[in-house]
Formats: structure tokens, sequence, C-alpha cells
């Protein structure tokens, strides 16, 4: 691993578990092993290193979620998202969605992390959509939206009252009643 990937995974798990605002350069620069002068010199503002490791994340994230839902037969992958979430959710390092997090810590719709947080959405949304549409579903972006929004609650609810049975019991019952009512009306 050379000294830039050392430093965007040292960076990537402290913004994680801390923020961005909570986690300073000195900070950041101890937890990855270098001097601020040795991170700045990959990386030549604090912001540059959030833009990279919202990057990181986002290919890594969405890597996980394609091997995890892909793996299951085409009509189970939208059920199977929320399995993913139910699994991520149970994790001991689980502290919610980075993007949620760097939403609500830039919250300006212009700030840069609020932006990347906005394309990766989308590209879970797009995502949804296809996996909805692979799975010959009445109303594909329909439903992928409504499930969208579902799993994006539950991400927040697991990160702020843990993982809780219930709440996943009561997100399956919903899941499962609006992909058996798309499948009903499919053709």
């Amino acid at each position: 691993m050379d000294t830039a990937e050392k430093i965007l995974n040292a960076a990537l798990a402290e913004f994680y578990q801390n923020g961005f605002h909570a986690s300073g350069v000195d900070q950041l620069s101890s937890k990855a092993g270098v001097t601020k002068r040795t991170l700045y010199r990959h990386f030549p503002s604090k912001e540059c290193l959030i833009d990279s490791v919202l990057q990181l994340r986002d290919e890594q994230f969405m890597e996980r979620l394609q091997a995890f839902v892909d793996a299951a037969p085409r009509p189970e992958r939208p059920m199977a998202y929320l399995d993913f979430l139910e699994s991520w959710g149970k994790e001991a390092d689980f502290h919610g969605c980075m993007f949620i997090n760097a939403a609500a810590e830039y919250s300006a719709p212009t700030d840069p992390p609020h932006l990347a947080a906005i394309a990766h959405k989308e590209r879970v949304l797009s995502y949804l959509g296809r996996i909805c549409e692979e799975a010959e579903l009445a109303d594909a972006g329909s439903l992928a939206a409504q499930l969208f929004v579902i799993g994006e609650g539950l991400i927040v609810v697991m990160q702020v009252m843990g993982h809780s049975p219930l709440l996943i019991s009561s997100t399956r019952q919903v899941f499962t009643q609006l992909i058996e009512t798309a499948r009903s009306v499919s053709p």
C-alpha cells in the first residue's frame, strides 16, 4: 500500500467513526502514521482529502452492495437489498451512512461533500431501479424509489437506535408488500 492509500484508508476510518469536522489534520496524519507535511504533499487540503475519501467510499460501498445483492437470483434482488442493509447494520463498526453524515455536516447544497452525497444516493437509486427492472417488477422506477426511501430511513434508524429486530421485521413486511404488489401488477 502506498502512502496516499495509507492516508486515504486512515482518513476514511476516522471520518466514518468521528465525523469530518471532528477529525483534525493532526489526528488524521497521526492515524496514517505520516507527518502533516506528508499528508499535505499527497492531499493539498483537508477538503481534497475529504473528496478523495468520499470517492473511495462510494466505490467500496457500491462494489460491496452489488456483490451482495447480485449474488441472489434476479427475482429476489430487491429483497436482497434489505438483507444487505440488515447485515451492514449489524456490523460492530456501523456508524450509519458516510454520505448521510456528510450531507448533515456540510448542509449547503453546493458544498462538495453534499454534492458527493447526492451523487452517491443517485447511484444507489439507479442500482435499485436496475434490479427492480431485472426482477421484472411493475413500475420499477417507482418501486425502486419507495425501496430507496424506506432503506434510507432504516439506515438512519439503525445508526441512531442500533440494530432492532422489530424494526427490521417491520421493514421486511413493507418491502415484501411493495414487491408482491409490483409482481401482481407485472405483465
